[in-house]
């Protein structure tokens, strides 16, 4: 039995679809408490720029607007709210092509925001095991390898693969478990779309080519 373990963000959507919707949530907020507009057009602006990290806090300075503490509540609601994400066409055809006992999930970041992720993208339907690394803290986000151990569910090494996007974390415990070699999703418009492949690794443009990459391996 083969275990194909994915992860979340670029993988199974684009993470900036998540961006859009969450400063849409804040504007909305914003917008609805304090009156103040125009937030989620400048912080997009931002966004597509390149601007990571600090775009609440240089949107509030270009509108004039003290901090007090309002940086943790925009914070919470981003990280909180529902988003209006949607599985990527062919990330969908993908996981529609196994049995959900044959699928795992794994995905670091704040468990609230990417439970909510799970429940936009309805996976509950179509994956078998969900594990968020910050469920058990944030000591076990990858490359910690307890999330990788907990997916194998009993299967060979030699018989799982994770497939993500991110090579400055997402591959290196699995390459050192064993397991198969690892599939990069390099996706255009993808957050780290610019940082190369390892050499340990076979680079696909979708799931499509992921899905083709599995059905040879495993012949």
């Amino acid at each position: 039995m083969i275990r194909i373990v994915l992860d979340i963000d670029d993988t199974l959507y684009l993470e900036r679809d998540y961006a859009f919707s969450g400063f849409r949530a804040v504007g909305d907020w914003l917008q609805s408490k304090y009156g103040e507009t125009g937030f989620f057009e400048t912080a997009w602006n931002y966004f597509l720029k390149g601007r990571r990290g600090d775009i609440f806090n240089q949107v509030l300075r270009d509108i004039n607007y003290g901090d007090n503490g309002l940086i943790a509540k925009m914070v919470e609601v981003y990280r909180t709210h529902d988003p209006d994400i949607h599985l990527l066409p062919d990330a969908l055809s993908f996981l529609q092509k196994y049995a959900s006992t044959e699928l795992a999930v794994i995905s670091d970041g704040y468990s609230a925001s990417q439970w909510a992720k799970v429940h936009a993208l309805d996976l509950e339907k179509l994956v078998e095991t969900i594990i968020m690394t910050d469920d058990w803290g944030r000591e076990y986000w990858k490359p910690h390898p307890q999330a990788f151990e907990s997916a194998r569910k009993g299967c060979l090494p030699g018989c799982c693969v994770y497939i993500a996007d991110n090579p400055l974390k997402d591959f290196i415990a699995p390459i050192r478990l064993g397991w198969m070699p690892s599939i990069r999703v390099r996706r255009i418009g993808s957050m780290h779309y610019n940082v190369p492949t390892p050499d340990d690794c076979i680079e696909v443009a979708s799931l499509n080519d992921a899905c083709a990459f599995l059905s040879e391996a495993l012949t």
